[in-house]
């Protein structure tokens, strides 16, 4: 049985009022006992508030590991996606956390090994995450990916440097640069086979000029 030391205490501080205006009384006692009471009494209400502050702390911290669970298992998600949006604005929401000093990277990275992806090709670019099981996989096709006046442009100067027959440095440069876009799964080559025709043997006439 649990004894109400509040309640005690202020039935012995009665007693020892009752004590100081009784001629022979003697509160003496009753005010020791209530102030040993009172004592007792903050005591535990400390350490129920304590208890309380320790569960509100818990929940909190339970609360904290769920909403970066739920928040990192979203980006992971969106990082292994090959829709160019949702890439970007799980990596731009991941950014953010990391800027609000809440950086979830690493969970992110858990979820993606979870999934099977390798976190480390996921956060390059858009459709650049490969099957970890499997890291001789080909790179993901991005070139409908690169805006087609982007794609002339580029296509164009590797044109030029492989048709340049004064500088075989250049050459290489430029077939060097092919093969790199080429292995992150940006193929040139059919944009640079038909501007080396367009240099060599002219453009279609049907086509516009611009």
């Amino acid at each position: 049985m649990t004894t109400n030391h509040r309640a005690e205490a202020e039935e012995l501080l009665k007693q020892a009022a009752k004590e100081a205006i009784h001629p022979e009384g003697d509160p003496t006692h009753a005010l020791a006992a209530a102030q040993a009471h009172a004592l007792l009494a903050r005591d535990e209400e400390q350490a129920a508030r304590t208890s309380d502050m320790r569960d509100a702390l818990r929940l909190l911290r339970q609360r904290d590991y769920d909403v970066r669970k739920a928040v990192s298992k979203h980006i992971a998600k969106a990082l292994a996606s090959r829709e160019p949006n949702r890439w970007r604005a799980g990596r731009e929401l991941a950014q953010a956390l990391d800027m609000a000093d809440c950086n979830v990277d690493d969970a992110v990275d858990a979820c993606l090994s979870d999934d099977g992806w390798d976190p480390r090709s996921a956060w390059k670019a858009v459709g650049s995450a490969v099957r970890s099981d499997d890291p001789w996989a080909p790179a993901p096709d991005i070139t409908a990916q690169i805006p087609e006046p982007v794609r002339r442009v580029i296509a164009g100067h590797l044109a030029e440097a492989l048709l340049d027959g004064r500088d075989s440095d250049v050459q290489k440069w430029a077939r060097g640069i092919a093969y790199e876009l080429k292995n992150i799964g940006a193929d040139l080559t059919d944009a640079i086979k038909q501007q080396i025709t367009d240099m060599t043997l002219g453009g279609d006439p049907t086509d516009p000029p611009f």
